[in-house]
C-alpha cells in the first residue's frame, strides 16, 4: 500500500469514527432525554464504526468478484461480528460489559441481537454504496502535506485520549471495588474534598465519563449504592438517570 494510500485510509477511518458518534450519541440523547457523548473515548470518535468502515471497504475489495449473494451476505454480517468480538474484547480485558442486549430478543450472550443486527445491515449497505464512495472522493482531494499534518494531529489525539479513557474505565472498577468494601465494613464514602452540597465531589466526577456513554454500567453500582451519601448519591442519580440504577 503507497505511504499516502495509509494516510488516506486513516482519515477515512476518523471521518467513519465521527460519523459513528454522530449517529449514536443522537439516538441515545433522543431515547434518553438528555445530552449524551456515546462511545469509549472523551472526543467525538466511536472506532468499532471506524473498524467496522475499514472491515467493510477492504472485504468488499476483495470479495468484488464474488456471486452477488456471497457478497452482501458477508458484508451485512461484518458489523455484527465486529461488534460480538469487541464486545467480548473489553470484557476480558476491563471485566466490563459496555453494552448488554439480554433483554433483547433473540440475543448471543447479550452481545449482539437481531435488532442491531438488523440496524447494522442497514448500516452496511448505505456505507458501501454511499458513504464509503463520498467519502474518499472528499478525501483524496485533500492535499499531501494536508493530509499528513491532520493524520499525524488525530494519531496524537487518539493516543492521548485513549489513555485518558483507559484510566477512567480503570478508576470505575476500582471505585466499584471500593464501595463494596465500604458496605461490608457498614462505612459510608466520604469524598477526598468537600465541595458542599452543589458540586459532586472528584471522586464521582471522575466516574461520570464512563456512566454517562454507558449507562448500563449503572448497575454494577446497585449493590453498593447505599454506601455513597444520599445527597450525593440524588445529584448522581438524576444526572446518569435513576432507572440504572433501580
Amino acid at each position: 500500500m503507497p505511504y499516502d494510500s495509509f494516510f488516506m485510509w486513516f482519515l477515512y477511518f476518523s471521518a467513519t469514527a465521527f460519523l459513528g458518534w454522530m449517529l449514536e450519541s443522537a439516538i441515545k440523547s433522543f431515547s434518553e432525554h438528555r445530552l449524551v457523548n456515546s462511545g469509549f473515548l472523551s472526543g467525538p470518535f466511536i472506532p468499532i464504526y471506524g473498524f467496522g468502515a475499514l472491515a467493510l471497504a477492504i472485504l468488499s475489495s476483495l470479495l468484488s468478484q464474488a456471486p452477488r449473494m456471497l457478497f452482501w451476505g458477508v458484508m451485512l454480517l461484518v458489523p455484527t461480528i465486529i461488534e460480538y468480538f469487541v464486545s467480548w474484547f473489553m470484557e476480558k480485558l476491563f471485566d466490563i460489559r459496555l453494552w448488554d442486549y439480554y433483554k433483547k430478543p433473540l440475543n448471543l450472550h447479550g452481545r449482539i441481537c437481531i435488532l442491531y443486527s438488523l440496524f447494522w445491515a442497514i448500516l452496511a449497505i448505505m456505507t458501501i454504496k454511499f458513504i464509503q464512495p463520498f467519502l474518499l472522493m472528499k478525501i483524496k482531494l485533500i492535499d499531501g502535506a494536508v493530509l499528513y499534518y491532520v493524520a499525524g494531529a488525530l494519531s496524537m489525539y487518539y493516543v492521548h485520549d485513549t489513555i485518558d479513557s483507559v484510566r477512567a474505565l480503570v478508576f470505575y472498577k476500582t471505585f466499584v471495588a471500593n464501595l463494596h468494601r465500604l458496605v461490608k465494613k457498614g462505612s459510608m464514602f466520604i469524598p477526598s474534598i468537600d465541595l458542599g452540597t452543589k458540586k459532586l465531589p472528584p471522586e464521582i466526577r471522575r466516574i461520570l465519563k464512563p456512566l454517562k456513554a454507558f449507562p448500563q454500567l449503572a448497575r454494577e453500582l446497585k449493590s453498593p449504592l447505599s454506601a455513597i451519601p444520599k445527597s450525593i448519591r440524588t445529584r448522581l442519580e438524576s444526572i446518569i438517570g435513576g432507572k440504572y440504577f433501580h
